[in-house]
């Protein structure tokens, strides 16, 4: 499945960039992804009151989603001074979501100092409740904390391939053989290829087991391998 890369931002301003992230990594690291766009604030995203909608914002992910995996989500802190929710609260939600559980989140403002500010210099917290919200900040596991500033460090996370990448391309060139592995656990012995490969990549609460017991298969066959030379 191909790596998406997403920008969720009130301007446009930063849009190229993402062509230059996609046109280096394709150029120089012999990597595609899929790039995309969202401004949560715009019209398809309204409610009926013609206020944005967070809900109809997280729909719009899922859906830009479908056939791509999260390889990196980049979202702006601040939006309109009218605007129900912010970059962090968009964040937690996503973090809901089990296809988003874990993929790699920039959080990017052009204030960041505002956004400390925001936490620590409301005067209407308790200094227990401005540590606890920073305590739930750090637990969406935001990767970078940065400027408007941020194709380097883009480009760092998205060349790098890790077994959650490879194990579902590889499955999926054997999807039309209707194979599956028999000599998996019964829970998964029945899965074809395909839905292993949808487990992997949505990180559903199987993914772990799955990987854990195609490794251990890996390293049986080659032992038996080695065994016999």
């Amino acid at each position: 499945m191909t790596k998406g890369l997403l920008l969720i931002d009130d301007s446009q301003d930063h849009t190229g960039v993402l062509t230059n992230i996609s046109d280096h990594l394709r150029a120089n690291e012999h990597i595609n992804i899929t790039t995309r766009y969202i401004n949560p604030i715009a019209k398809p995203y309204w409610d009926d009151n013609k206020d944005p909608n967070v809900d109809n914002v997280l729909a719009a992910i899922r859906t830009e989603f479908l056939t791509l995996s999260p390889g990196l989500i980049i979202v702006d802190q601040y939006y309109s001074d009218t605007t129900s929710f912010d970059g962090i609260y968009l964040i937690s939600k996503l973090r809901e979501i089990p296809k988003f559980k874990t993929c790699p989140i920039f959080l990017i403002s052009g204030k960041r100092d505002k956004i400390v500010r925001d936490i620590f210099t409301n005067g209407d917290k308790t200094e227990t409740d401005k540590v606890n919200e920073l305590s739930k900040i750090i637990g969406y596991g935001i990767s970078r904390f940065l400027d408007k500033s941020f194709k380097d460090e883009a480009i760092e996370i998205l060349k790098h391939r890790n077994l959650n990448d490879i194990f579902p391309a590889k499955l999926r060139e054997y999807e039309l053989q209707e194979i599956k592995i028999k000599k998996f656990s019964p829970k998964f012995s029945e899965f074809s290829l395909q839905q292993l490969a949808d487990h992997i990549d949505s990180n559903s609460s199987d993914a772990s087991s799955i990987l854990e017991e195609m490794f251990e298969l890996t390293l049986a066959h080659y032992a038996k391998i080695d065994a016999g030379l």
